[in-house]
């Protein structure tokens, strides 16, 4: 079924192979008795099965309620559009229940009603318990509901600018108290941070350099963050990750054989290794983490103790070397690409210690938004506070929408191309390319209601390499440690197949934690901001 909007269309395809004359055929075949005594047959469950999915409930209320917030399907308002009485109720049902519409297809059924028809006065499901509903006392009754919502008080007008001043006045109070919250926050961070930092010890490793010097607290705390095992364990185990870097090093010999490499944030010394193995002469390892104590022994375990050598510290805290490096290789990406804040470490790198010629490894990466239709994360994330276990919690949803989140996006969701809205060249690019502002639409490719906005980016070995290879976290692909950044929309926005959306991104460090990210967004009149860290 390729549109809704044809109702004749729609009713002899999906029909098929019976033709109009079959269904016409229904009133002459069966006899008015069998009619009459259709509530002989039918033994109705009071178990209601959800119009649109495989979710159950103990009535026909509950089930509308959830389509509302579930499935954006406001069930009073349609049925009130399309002047539904109890006969063509009846009709209605039996209609989604032979087909199997998606909410969007019904919604868009505008003026005729294709379910109009003796044919679907026949029960699809027997059992069915909403062919018994009282359609029309409880559209009288949410009328009555809405009606009572929606009482109007008169005022004077000095009234109102008194009460607007006075909203006025709290909302700033309202942002000073926020204000002070944030500053609390950051003074207990900032001592959380120093007493960790007091209580931590150096180990000593006599045949390893050692760089002792401290970064600023904030660098500590992210530093130690890959002292734990669990997170080397998680990346060494994301295929997609590691075998891009195996094949884009071991397969391009040339690149390595009797060079100099320098492994920026080398942690378990992986990359290092797939360096020596390609040919490398000499192999510099570089981590700030204590992991990189256990790396010397995995060096060592592997017989590369004559190649790699490995420096605990920061890049920024290196000697001058004696010779420049003939290729960086790093895994510096974070969630978005730029989150953890190390392309200033790799650019810092490419600066100092890169010959002429050289080469960075991966040397190109590209940064992608697609709109996606995901109700069920919407539903997870947002929804969930309209009903907390009998209450209400709507007061959480606007901090939890400013949060984008980390998830492994269905490729089915997406409802347009992806748009590149960055590129970087790692040989050239800057530090300050890390923060950005972006113009782009987006072109619908079906109907739908657009619940977020997906990041995701792909990496390229590619300059001057004979054997080239890429590195996708695109949903699309298959997936990596990396997901996808969900940027989720406060309230799901109807879209049209074809409709061209303007769109904005801006990408900047957030001041406070320059690791983090700060990302504002633009989806045609929608605009939010959204915080990564």
């Amino acid at each position: 079924m390729t549109t809704i909007m044809n109702s004749s269309a729609l009713v002899n395809e999906e029909e098929s192979p019976e033709s109009t004359d079959t269904m016409e055929g229904v009133e002459e075949s069966e006899s008015d008795e069998e009619w009459e005594n259709i509530d002989e047959v039918v033994s109705f469950s009071y178990q209601t099965l959800c119009l649109f999915c495989t979710e159950v409930f103990n009535s026909a209320e509950l089930m509308f309620a959830h389509c509302e917030t579930g499935h954006m399907f406001d069930a009073f308002n349609f049925f009130k559009k399309m002047n539904v009485n109890a006969i063509s109720y009846i009709q209605f049902i039996n209609f989604i229940r032979k087909h199997k519409l998606s909410p969007t297809e019904v919604m868009h059924i505008s003026t005729a009603c294709p379910w109009s028809t003796d044919f679907y006065m026949k029960p699809f499901d027997l059992n069915d318990p909403l062919l018994v509903f009282d359609i029309e006392g409880y559209m009288e009754e949410k009328e009555s509901e809405r009606t009572d919502g929606n009482d109007s008080v008169t005022i004077p007008n000095s009234e109102f600018q008194t009460l607007m001043q006075e909203l006025t006045s709290q909302t700033e109070r309202l942002k000073n108290a926020y204000d002070r919250i944030d500053r609390m926050k950051e003074a207990a961070k900032t001592v959380l941070l120093c007493n960790n930092q007091q209580c931590s010890s150096m180990n000593n490793r006599s045949s390893y350099q050692d760089n002792a010097s401290s970064g600023n607290d904030e660098d500590n705390y992210y530093f130690s963050t890959y002292d734990h095992f669990a997170i080397h364990h998680e990346m060494l185990q994301d295929k997609v990750r590691t075998l891009a870097y195996k094949d884009a090093i071991l397969n391009n010999p040339e690149i390595f054989h009797n060079k100099r490499v320098l492994d920026l944030g080398c942690g378990t010394a992986i990359l290092s290794m797939f360096a020596a193995k390609a040919g490398a002469s000499f192999v510099m390892g570089v981590d700030k983490s204590d992991v990189i104590f256990h790396a010397m022994d995995i060096v060592r375990e592997n017989g590369f103790e004559k190649v790699i050598d490995l420096f605990k510290g920061r890049v920024e805290d290196m000697p001058d070397p004696e010779e420049k490096m003939d290729v960086i290789v790093s895994e510096w990406m974070g969630y978005f690409l730029l989150f953890e804040g190390m392309l200033d470490s790799v650019i810092y790198a490419r600066d100092k210690f890169l010959a002429p010629g050289g080469h960075i490894f991966p040397d190109k990466c590209t940064i992608y938004v697609q709109a996606v239709c995901d109700m069920e994360k919407y539903n997870e994330y947002v929804g969930f506070w309209d009903n907390v276990y009998g209450f209400k919690m709507n007061a959480m949803k606007n901090d939890v929408i400013k949060e984008a989140n980390v998830e492994a996006v269905k490729p089915e969701t997406a409802c347009c191309e992806p748009a590149v809205i960055k590129e970087l060249d790692l040989m050239t690019c800057k530090a300050s390319d890390a923060e950005f502002s972006s113009s782009f639409d987006v072109v619908i490719t079906r109907t739908c209601a657009v619940t977020a906005l997906v990041g995701y980016f792909d990496c390229f070995f590619d300059k001057d390499l004979s054997h080239k290879a890429v590195l996708s976290t695109a949903p699309s692909s298959a997936s990596t440690h990396w997901k996808q950044t969900m940027f989720l929309i406060a309230n799901p926005i109807l879209v049209t197949k074809g409709q061209v959306i303007n769109c904005k991104l801006s990408c900047r460090k957030n001041r406070r934690d320059p690791r983090s990210l700060i990302v504002k967004i633009h989806f045609g009149e929608y605009h939010n901001q959204y915080y990564l860290s």
